[in-house]
């Protein structure tokens, strides 16, 4: 079910919304698409890691080299979990030329506190020095890392931000085509479906978003699907869903463009009977669930996440138990 969440925007979520018009929108407008740019573009957004400190925030490297079965790069945030235990698996946003698992482990940090699991956040190749389909190979692996550590399809949740949704989706899209087993749900904040920003500029009349604009956002995720095949379904994710595809949370902020893309997705999955709750929060920015120290719609839209993984774990009833 929508829901257009009628509260009026908090004080906080205002200042939020007026300092990104002029800081973050301002850079990506001007920053190019080119080597130079994705340098400036990287430093600024390890800024991050002061909107989203992770100094109290346990985190244990994981490093599979490429010569074993599975080359996996990542972390895991709050603990490591023995095998067969739920866990999360976010992958992270930025236009697929930037940031990492440490720009974002804050927020993933609190993801999973919010979900009682532990999360495996992905740190996958980027563009343009790893143009498409790197991350979406990468994020492949980690999920079959997941199940081959032992962790069951029905106890992973995966979650993503931005162009981590994107993946997310694109990632659920290759295990169906595959015959492989879904997650038991996606957690997916202002996802892009369509990577052209195509859906997006259909709602800049009407909205000025502070975080990026819809030509920003072509110009930037153009780096990694650049001269690609836009019909590829692992590009057009929305093509992708399908019966039987995990249920979805999408959270998008009503100050943002990707509201068309939270809408076609949504309206997509329905199409086929695949359940997406679809959460649009007025006055809130693009991934607003970043701000959570000092937001408390991102606190609000965390414990949403919460209620959505403890629903999905009712459904499918105790994990299995290993014999002692």
């Amino acid at each position: 079910m929508d829901r257009n969440l009628s509260a009026t925007p908090s004080r906080a979520s205002r200042i939020v919304a007026a300092v990104m018009l002029l800081t973050v929108r301002r850079l990506g407008s001007r920053l190019p698409a080119t080597r130079a740019g994705v340098r400036i573009g990287r430093a600024a957004m390890h800024g991050l890691r002061l909107v989203m400190p992770s100094w109290t925030v346990a985190r244990f490297p994981v490093h599979e080299h490429a010569d074993t079965e599975f080359a996996v790069r990542g972390e895991w945030v709050n603990a490591v979990p023995e095998p067969h235990e739920p866990v999360v698996y976010y992958l992270h946003g930025s236009a697929y030329f930037s940031c990492s698992p440490g720009t974002h482990r804050g927020l993933v940090g609190r993801v999973g506190r919010a979900s009682g699991r532990p999360v495996f956040a992905a740190r996958y190749r980027l563009a343009p020095e790893d143009p498409f389909p790197a991350a979406h190979e990468d994020a492949l692996r980690g999920y079959l890392w997941l199940l081959a550590r032992g962790h069951r399809p029905a106890d992973i949740v995966v979650a993503g931000d931005s162009a981590g949704g994107h993946l997310a989706l694109a990632l659920a899209g290759e295990l169906a085509r595959r015959g492989l087993p879904q997650p038991s749900g996606l957690v997916l904040f202002s996802p892009v479906a369509d990577p052209t920003f195509g859906l997006a500029a259909t709602k800049e009349p009407g909205i000025r978003d502070p975080y990026a604009s819809a030509t920003t956002g072509n110009r930037l995720v153009g780096m990694y699907v650049a001269g690609s095949d836009l019909a590829d379904p692992r590009l057009d994710v929305a093509a992708g869903i399908a019966p039987g595809f995990a249920p979805m949370l999408i959270q998008v902020g009503g100050l943002e463009v990707l509201q068309a893309d939270a809408e076609h997705l949504a309206a997509t999955a329905r199409r086929v009977g695949v359940r997406c709750d679809l959460q649009i929060w007025p006055g809130q920015v693009h991934v607003f669930q970043a701000g959570y120290l000092a937001v408390p719609e991102a606190v609000a839209a965390l414990a949403e996440v919460s209620a959505f993984v403890t629903g999905i774990e009712r459904a499918s009833g105790p994990p299995d138990r290993m014999p002692a």
